[in-house]
């Protein structure tokens, strides 16, 4: 999957959750607790709390579907959501591991959806 096969949002997601993922690593995370965001609503929470949680459920169902993220459900909700490798390596190849270009693509992406 390529990033311009994906929705704004999703992109935007994808890069929020990338962000992430890079910062924990730094702070010396393993990788295996780096991939993980917990459930949609802690991802609603803490990374899309400007979306609704119904919005962000559907874009974590996307980006799944896609297999960039793995999800586990139940009862129709995303209970534990990994960044998939598939995702981190076309994030590799996209920014190299540069944070700032990272941020700085995110904001473009939210400046389309909004």
């Amino acid at each position: 999957m390529k990033l311009d096969e994906l929705t704004s949002d999703a992109r935007y997601l994808l890069s929020q959750m990338y962000k992430e993922y890079l910062q924990n690593r730094s702070k010396g995370k393993n990788k295996q607790d780096a991939m993980a965001f917990g459930s949609e609503f802690e991802i609603h929470d803490n990374i899309m709390p400007e979306w609704s949680q119904a919005d962000t459920r559907e874009t974590i169902n996307e980006l799944s579907r896609g297999n960039l993220l793995d999800v586990r459900f139940g009862n129709g909700k995303a209970l534990y959501v990994y960044l998939s490798t598939n995702a981190i390596v076309l994030m590799e190849h996209k920014f190299k591991d540069q944070l700032k270009d990272v941020i700085d693509y995110a904001t473009k992406i939210k400046s389309l959806i909004i």
